[in-house]
C-alpha cells in the first residue's frame, strides 16, 4: 500500500515539475525591464495601448510591426512557483497610432507650446518653454495593435505533458481588465518569432535571416535582431511565392531558401529534398560579381556534398568541369539494317533524333507556309509496324524517311556524324534503274546501292531527288507501283512531306537556328538524367543564360513534364517499404519557376494543358513543391495564390499589387511598408507553420568560390582551364 502511495506521490511530483518547466518557458517571454505601457481597450482583433515616451525610448522604440506581450502577470508574480492557470500572454503587433480621449485637449496645449516657441531657437519641449507637468502629459500617446493570438499553458489530457500552446485568437476579454505591455527581446523574441505549429515536435531548422522591424535601423546587434529560421517540412509539397521588384532581393532570397533546404540534408533526421532550379540569367550556376560564390558551389562546403549538386548548360564552363551539356545528337544513333525485335529498342537508339525533330518543329511553329507545315506533320518517329521479321518492307520505308531527314539536317547546317550514311537497301533496283535514266540523279544510283557515299554527297542527292520526284517519269512510276502494291505508293505521305521541305530555302534556314541544341557526341537524353537526379534528392541547376529564350522555355517545360509524370507514376503505382511495410510516397522534390507571370498567367486559369499550372495545383499530392517568383503578383492565377502556403514579399511599388496581397493572410497590415520601404533584402515572411507574418532581413547568400586552377577541394578537382584575362 505504501508502495502505491509513493508511486502516486512521485507521479504528482513529476507532473508538477513538468508543469513548472512549461510555466518557466511561458514566463521567460516577459521581461520586466521591457515594460512599455498599459492596455486601454481590447477586442477580438485589436488592442489599444497607452505608451509614454520614456518607456518607448528606454526599450529602443516601437516601430511598425513590433511584437509586444500583453499580460496580467506582474514582476512580482515572476517569483512565484505557481500562477493561476488562466494566466496567459497575449501577443500583439504594433499597427498604427490611435487617438486618445484626451488628445483634443493635449493637441490644444501642444499647439500653444509650439506657438510660444515659434521664431525662437528653442524647441517647445524644453523646460524654459513648457513646464514639466505639461510636458509629461504631452508625452503620452496611443498605439493600436493587431491581436495575433494567445500563449498559455496547455495539457490536452491528464497523461500528456504540459506545453506552451499558442492559438491565433483570444478566447475571451473583459472590458474592465487591465494588462501590462512588455516588449520581448533576445531569446524570448527569438522563440516567439520562430514559434511554429506543432512546436513541441522536433524539426530541423536552418537560419535564413534576422528579424528587422525598421529599415532605419541598420545595426545587427540590437536586442530585436534575432535569428529567423525555416524548416524543410514547410516547403515539401507546398507552394511558395517570392514577390518583389527587380533588385529588391528576390533572387538572393531564392538562393537563401534553396541553400537552406540543401544544407538540411547534413543534419540528423534532416529532410532530403530534391531541387530543380531553372536559371534564366546564369546567376545560380555561375560565379558572378553579385554573389560570394553561387549555388553550384555548395558542393565545395562539405565532402558529403561532392555528388549532390549538378549543373546543366549548353556549353562547357572553365570552372565547372562536371557540367552536363544540354544538347542532343539530332542524327540519333545508327539504327540496325534489319528490323529490331521491339520498338523500345528502336526508340532508345533514335531518342536524340526524335527530340531533335520536335525541337525543329517547335522552332517552325509560327510558320504558315504549306511546305513547312507538311514537314512538321511528317512523323519520322512513327515506328508502328516496323519491328519483327515480317516488317521488312515497312522497316525499309521507315529507314528511308530517316535517311532523307538526316540529309535535310546536313543541308540546314547541322554538324555531321563521324560515321557515313547507311544507304544500302533503301532504294530498290526498280527505282535505281529509273534514276539512271535521269541526268539529274543518275550519278547517285550506284553509290547508294554500294553504300559508298558521304553526308555531303547524300545531302546533294536528296536535294536533287526532291526535285526529281516532281517529274512525270517518277509520278508514272509511283502510280504503277501503287497498282502492284494494293494502292500503296512508293512515296508515302511522310516521305513526301519531308521532300517538300526543299521547295524553299527559308525552312532549312530557320531549322538551322536549332543547331545550338545539337552535338554529335551526345548520347543520352539529359532530361531523363535531370529527373533521376532530382528524384534522388540532389540539387540540379539548368543554366539557360545562353540559347534562344523560346527553346529554353520549351526545354524547361519538357523537363518538368517528365518530372511530373515520374512523380505521378510513383503515386499511382507505389512500392512497399520492406522495412516498415508501408506504401512509399514519391520522393520530395521542389521546382523553382522564375518570371512566374509568364508561366502562370491569370489568363490561363482554365488551361489544363499548362504543365506549370498543373504542378502548382496538383503537385502537392505527388510530393512536388513549387517556388515561383515574379514582380507582378496580380498577374498570377488567383486560384494558385489562394492555395499558396509560403510567402516572401519584398518591395513592390504599385498599389494594385499591394491591394492584391492584402486579400491574403495578414499582409494588409504591411501594405504601406511593402509599398514605401525599398530596402534590399527586407522581406515580409510567412511560412506554412508560422502563425503570423514577420519582417526579416534575409542573409546575404554565401557559398565558397570554385576551386582555383590546379587545386582540389572536398574531392573536387578544378578544371584545367582558366578564365581569359581581360
Amino acid at each position: 500500500m505504501a508502495s502505491k502511495t509513493f508511486l502516486a506521490d512521485l507521479g504528482k511530483d513529476i507532473a508538477e515539475d513538468a508543469k513548472r518547466s512549461a510555466l518557466q518557458r511561458l514566463l521567460s517571454m516577459v521581461h520586466p525591464d521591457q515594460y512599455v505601457g498599459d492596455l486601454i481597450a481590447l477586442d477580438y482583433d485589436h488592442a489599444d495601448i497607452l505608451v509614454h515616451d520614456t518607456h518607448r525610448n528606454r526599450t529602443n522604440g516601437l516601430p511598425h510591426g513590433c511584437l509586444l506581450i500583453a499580460t496580467r502577470i506582474t514582476p512580482a508574480d515572476l517569483t512565484n512557483d505557481v500562477l493561476p492557470e488562466d494566466y496567459s500572454l497575449l501577443l500583439i503587433r504594433v499597427a498604427q497610432s490611435v487617438k486618445l480621449s484626451t488628445d483634443t485637449d493635449l493637441d490644444k496645449i501642444r499647439f500653444e507650446a509650439v506657438q510660444r516657441s515659434n521664431d525662437t531657437e528653442y524647441s517647445y519641449d524644453e523646460s524654459r518653454q513648457t513646464d514639466q507637468f505639461t510636458l509629461n502629459m504631452l508625452r503620452y500617446s496611443g498605439i493600436r495593435c493587431r491581436t495575433l493570438g494567445t500563449f498559455r499553458l496547455c495539457q490536452a489530457s491528464p497523461e500528456d505533458e504540459w506545453t506552451v500552446h499558442f492559438g491565433s485568437d483570444i478566447a475571451n476579454f473583459n472590458a474592465g481588465q487591465g494588462m501590462k505591455i512588455y516588449k520581448p527581446i533576445g531569446n524570448a523574441l527569438e522563440n516567439i518569432a520562430n514559434h511554429r505549429r506543432d512546436s513541441e515536435e522536433s524539426f530541423i531548422s536552418e537560419e535564413v535571416g534576422r528579424l528587422r522591424y525598421s529599415a532605419a535601423v541598420k545595426e545587427y546587434v540590437t536586442p530585436e535582431s534575432v535569428p529567423v529560421s525555416i524548416q524543410a517540412r514547410d516547403f515539401i509539397a507546398q507552394r511558395t511565392a517570392l514577390f518583389g521588384m527587380t533588385r529588391s532581393g528576390k533572387s538572393n532570397t531564392t538562393k537563401v531558401i534553396a541553400s537552406a533546404l540543401f544544407r538540411l540534408r547534413s543534419e540528423a533526421n534532416g529532410e532530403i529534398v530534391g531541387q530543380l532550379i531553372f536559371d534564366p540569367n546564369g546567376e545560380y550556376a555561375n560565379d558572378n560579381p553579385q554573389d560570394q560564390g553561387c549555388i553550384r558551389n555548395l558542393q565545395y562546403e562539405n565532402p558529403e556534398y561532392a555528388d549532390q549538386v549538378h549543373t546543366y548548360g549548353l556549353h562547357e564552363h572553365p570552372f565547372d568541369e562536371k557540367r552536363h551539356i544540354t544538347k542532343f545528337n539530332f542524327f540519333g544513333n545508327q539504327e540496325p539494317s534489319s528490323p529490331p525485335a521491339t520498338s523500345e529498342e528502336l526508340d532508345q537508339l533514335l531518342h536524340g533524333l526524335y527530340q531533335g525533330k520536335q525541337i525543329i518543329d517547335d522552332t517552325l511553329a509560327e510558320e504558315t507556309a504549306g511546305y513547312i507545315q507538311d514537314f512538321r506533320n511528317s512523323n519520322i518517329a512513327d515506328s508502328a509496324g516496323v519491328t519483327g521479321n515480317k516488317a521488312r518492307g515497312e522497316y525499309v520505308r521507315f529507314r528511308r524517311r530517316l535517311f532523307i531527314y538526316r540529309c535535310i539536317l546536313v543541308e540546314a547546317g547541322f554538324d555531321q556524324p563521324s560515321t557515313p550514311p547507311q544507304t544500302k537497301g533503301l532504294f530498290s533496283k526498280d527505282i535505281r534503274s529509273l534514276m539512271e535514266e535521269s541526268s539529274d540523279v543518275m550519278q547517285y544510283a550506284k553509290p547508294l546501292d554500294e553504300n559508298k557515299t558521304t553526308w555531303d554527297v547524300a545531302g546533294n542527292f536528296v536535294k536533287a531527288f526532291a526535285q526529281w520526284t516532281q517529274s512525270q517519269e517518277f509520278k508514272d512510276f509511283d502510280r504503277s507501283y501503287a497498282t502492284k502494291h494494293q494502292g500503296r505508293n512508293w512515296s508515302d505521305p511522310h516521305l513526301r512531306g519531308l521532300l517538300r521541305f526543299y521547295e524553299n530555302t527559308r525552312g532549312r534556314a530557320l531549322a538551322g537556328n536549332a543547331t545550338v541544341w545539337h552535338h554529335t557526341k551526345s548520347a543520352d537524353d539529359y532530361a531523363e538524367k535531370v529527373v533521376q537526379q532530382v528524384r534522388e534528392g540532389k540539387l540540379v541547376i539548368v543554366d539557360q543564360l545562353l540559347g534562344d529564350p523560346d527553346l529554353n522555355s520549351q526545354a524547361a517545360e519538357r523537363i518538368v513534364k517528365r518530372l511530373f509524370n515520374a512523380q505521378q507514376e510513383t503515386f499511382v503505382t507505389p512500392e512497399i517499404d520492406e522495412a516498415t511495410g508501408e506504401i512509399m510516397k514519391p520522393p520530395h522534390v521542389i521546382i523553382y519557376a522564375e518570371e512566374a507571370h509568364t508561366l502562370l498567367p491569370k489568363s490561363s486559369e482554365d488551361d489544363n494543358t499548362n504543365i506549370w499550372a498543373r504542378i502548382a495545383k496538383e503537385g502537392a499530392k505527388f510530393n512536388i513543391g513549387m517556388v515561383y517568383s515574379t514582380q507582378e503578383p496580380s498577374s498570377i492565377q488567383t486560384n494558385i495564390l489562394k492555395n499558396t502556403e509560403n510567402w516572401f514579399i519584398a518591395h513592390l511599388n504599385n498599389t494594385d499589387e499591394t491591394n492584391q496581397l492584402g486579400k491574403f493572410n495578414d499582409f494588409k497590415d504591411f501594405a504601406n511598408s511593402i509599398l514605401n520601404v525599398s530596402e534590399v533584402g527586407l522581406i515580409k515572411m510567412r511560412t506554412r507553420s508560422n502563425y503570423f507574418t514577420i519582417p526579416v532581413q534575409m542573409n546575404k547568400f554565401e557559398a565558397p568560390p570554385a576551386p582555383t586552377f590546379n587545386t582540389q577541394v572536398n574531392g573536387h578537382h578544378a578544371s584545367q582551364q582558366q578564365l581569359p584575362v581581360s
